[in-house]
């Protein structure tokens, strides 16, 4: 009857010590009218004419407002920024888009960590190379427009990045930015 005591107190122990502590998408929801936790270092961008197509960088920024950690995907096991993606917003959000770069990474990396009240940046590459033999040909609204920047932000750790338990997309995303041509 004592061994039976012992282990039905560990198990309820066990039980006990295990619920409750996993995060649910409520402790990422953001409140109406609460700025986006990913903010850019302007809300303009002007892509510059360089050797072989254009170029513009935006810098994110994630600080972790919430009472938790909060993870990133990442590309390989000593990047300290977060894998990230650029997309049209607004009424053009459908619009075709060319811009940047794609993502190559090793597999088996683990998330990284940000701890409440920290912060996490990124580079964006916001440039486009020239493709002179693109079918259909690439055109000069497919490089411009509003935009935001969403950081592969993840609700808990994984030990392979790929398999990230994303966070909603309003805790995840920028504000919206412009990105231009620069004038003649």
């Amino acid at each position: 009857m004592r061994e039976y005591l012992h282990l039905t107190g560990m198990v309820l122990l066990t039980s006990l010590a295990c619920s409750g502590t996993k995060p649910g998408e409520e402790d990422f929801t953001l409140a109406p009218g609460t700025p986006p936790p990913v903010t850019t270092d302007s809300a303009v961008y002007t892509l510059a004419r360089v050797d072989g197509g254009y170029s513009a960088e935006a810098v994110a920024t994630y600080t972790n407002t919430t009472g938790r950690s909060v993870y990133y995907q990442r590309c390989l096991p000593e990047s300290e920024e977060p894998i990230h993606g650029v997309r049209r917003t607004g009424p053009d959000s459908t619009a075709r888009t060319f811009l940047g770069s794609a993502w190559a990474c090793v597999g088996g990396v683990p998330t990284g960590r940000v701890v409440p009240g920290a912060a996490l940046w990124a580079r964006v590459n916001l440039g486009s190379t020239d493709s002179p033999h693109a079918q259909p040909p690439i055109t000069p609204e497919q490089r411009v427009g509003r935009f935001r920047v969403e950081l592969a932000l993840c609700a808990r750790h994984a030990d392979d990045s790929g398999d990230c338990d994303a966070l909603p997309q309003a805790a995840r995303e920028s504000n919206v930015f412009e990105l231009r041509l620069a004038g003649p």
